[in-house]
């Protein structure tokens, strides 16, 4: 029988988490109330829409305006989000239909999706661009007991977790107070590997709003932090968020019980799934050598799409950017 989505705006918060959580890998963060709350903390604004068949609802997303130069730009992180497995084609292109209408609708100049489930073909999406969030993570399932994940992880990473708790380092709930000491390790982390961090008022921010659901935590040793992550816990999945440690004591490898800490917090918060959220071996090699020595399995998500709604606006945008990026490398 066809199926005729309707599509609602502003969904009430009790139910846009409940459905979130109801996905079987739990909810994803960057489609969560949570995340609203930090966008918008930060300035943005959020637009929500839920297409529902009857009272069951098919498909989610999470939309974040943002302003640059004047401009509106919508950005979708992780979404639109499909709880229907359906084959019904007209009603998935609803879904971007309805989403181009709300773009155009508040002035937008784009709309850029990052569908994570989706049950079609995601070209109906546009272009695909360079991503924004990592296309591949690593998922552990955490229905698994504690030794079972012990001895599905690499042996060096089993033999570094003893090594770690042998040497002495200790894993501590951080508050906003120890986020100096989280900047200082990200600094020098994101030079030697190679990505990209926030600002500082980003992971306050991050704290202040996540609450209780987002952690810091830190592993020290003689009082000295080694290494210290962000960590959410929301609707059965665990997400590693951002992590940093230090370029010198190495040798007590404090971030692989940091990781062995949270993975077992996660367990005992009776979360699904621990997401380490990114990996990739061109980009980030050491990195991603360190989360697959976890073990867990590979999630490949189909990238970053563009619909550019007003072309020339568009263009014009891409040139001031271009602009603004060279003056910062001038005046850096």
């Amino acid at each position: 029988m066809k199926m005729n989505w309707q599509v609602k705006e502003n969904l009430n918060d009790v139910a846009w988490e409940e459905t979130l959580t109801s996905l079987p890998d739990g909810t994803e963060a960057l489609q969560s109330d949570l995340w609203r709350r930090l966008v918008i903390a930060e300035g943005a604004r959020c637009h929500r829409l839920a297409w529902q068949d009857g009272e069951k609802t098919m498909a989610l997303a999470q939309v974040i305006e943002t302003n640059k130069f004047g401009l509106k730009f919508f950005y979708i992180p992780r979404g639109p989000l499909a709880l229907s497995t359906s084959s019904d084609i007209s009603n998935w292109q609803k879904v971007k239909q309805d989403l181009i209408s709300l773009a155009k609708k508040h002035q937008a100049v784009s709309l850029v999706f990052e569908p994570e489930n989706w049950p079609l073909s995601t070209d109906i999406f546009g272009k695909k661009i360079k991503s924004i969030q990592p296309e591949k993570s690593l998922f552990l399932d955490l229905s698994l007991s504690e030794d079972e994940l012990l001895q599905a992880m690499h042996h060096k990473t089993r033999y570094n977790i003893r090594l770690a708790k042998k040497k002495g380092v200790e894993i501590v709930r951080g508050k906003v107070a120890d986020l100096p000491s989280f900047w200082k390790l990200l600094k020098s982390t994101t030079v030697r590997d190679g990505f990209r961090g926030h600002s500082l008022s980003h992971y306050h921010n991050l704290l202040e709003q996540g609450a209780p659901n987002i952690e810091l935590c830190l592993a020290k040793r003689d009082d000295k932090v080694l290494a210290a992550g962000i960590f959410s816990f929301l609707g059965g999945r665990a997400v590693y968020l951002h992590g940093a440690s230090s370029n010198s004591d190495r040798q007590h490898m404090a971030p692989y019980l940091l990781q062995w800490q949270m993975i077992k917090r996660a367990k005992e918060k009776t979360c699904r799934y621990y997401d380490f959220y990114g990996i990739d071996a061109k980009k980030w090699p050491g990195v991603t050598r360190f989360k697959l020595g976890f073990g867990g399995e590979e999630r490949n998500y189909p990238g970053t799409y563009i619909i550019v709604i007003k072309p020339l606006i568009y263009n014009l945008y891409k040139i001031l950017a271009f602009i603004k990026r060279q003056l910062s490398l001038i005046f850096k």
